[in-house]
């Protein structure tokens, strides 16, 4: 609890005995060490108290938690297993009908071109003005 290396005890002792002088050091000391004790007595009473009022709700979580861990794994197993199954069935079941399906090739067959005479005026580029009859309105 609390944390003095050599040097800081021997500086407390020096300052205690300037400040309460060789007569009352001793008994002071004596004192401090019996209070110290009562204090560790009672914190560690205080600590296995804590320990025993709440180590079997701890146990109980912690039973708790690992039953769930239990169902959530089993049943991720579950799922696994059944995703494993489908892939498997699926991959059989295309495999069966790339075996009993033959793709068939049929060729495009274009129909017979016909030779219509053509003359040259058909085929010129010029642009050609059509005219029309319209009736006037009187």
């Amino acid at each position: 609890m609390f944390n003095f290396s050599g040097s800081e005890i021997i500086f407390l002792l020096i300052l205690g005995l300037v400040v309460l002088g060789p007569e009352k050091l001793p008994p002071v000391l004596r004192k401090m060490g019996q209070l110290y004790g009562q204090f560790k007595k009672i914190t560690g009473d205080a600590q296995s108290e804590f320990r025993g009022a709440f180590a079997e709700p701890l146990r109980d979580m912690q039973k708790a938690a690992n039953d769930y861990k239990t169902v959530f794994t089993d049943a991720s197993k579950q799922v696994e297993s059944q995703f494993i199954e489908a892939k498997t069935v699926f991959t059989q079941s295309a495999t069966h009908e790339q075996d009993v399906v033959e793709p068939m090739f049929v060729p495009y067959e274009a129909p017979p071109v016909v030779a219509s005479p053509t003359t040259d005026d058909d085929l010129s580029l010029e642009s050609t003005i059509i005219s029309y009859d319209t009736k006037a309105d009187n």
